[in-house]
């Protein structure tokens, strides 16, 4: 069932509890994986098998990214500046509604402030993973 983006948001773990980081309206977890070669040489193998590389899977990583409206009094948005300007590691929740998401940590790697004569302003922010990344009430 496809899932509705009017229940998601972003939630970041604080001394205080989870807070919601308000204002945001759209959110983005990337996962990779890197390969590892182990392609060596096999004199059994035919003219162009042997030209082939051979890779097992490798490394798991994430980042994220989040943006929305800037909102200077916003107790969630204020913890991540916070945890930006001070290099400290957070713990990140990425909702698809109440009970499924994603969760892991990460350290903030950016932060971008946008603002135009005609439209409000617009803040958004780059995490990279530092563990693993969970997946929270997913069958």
């Amino acid at each position: 069932m496809p899932f509705s983006g009017f229940d998601g948001y972003v939630a970041v773990s604080t001394t205080e509890g989870l807070k919601v980081i308000g204002k945001m309206n759209r959110w983005t977890v990337s996962t990779s994986q890197d390969t590892i070669d182990v392609s060596a040489f096999d004199p059994e193998a035919g003219p162009i098998a042997k030209r082939f590389r051979k890779f097992l899977p490798g490394p798991l990583g994430w980042t994220a990214t989040f943006e929305g409206f800037v909102e200077p009094t916003d107790v969630g948005q204020k913890a991540i500046k916070d945890a930006l300007w001070n290099a400290t590691e957070l713990s990140f929740y990425f909702h698809l509604n109440d009970t499924k998401y994603l969760a892991g940590n990460g350290v903030l790697t950016g932060e971008d402030l946008e603002l135009t004569w005609d439209g409000a302003g617009t803040i958004s922010y780059d995490v990279q993973g530092t563990g693993m990344l969970e997946k929270i009430g997913w069958e």
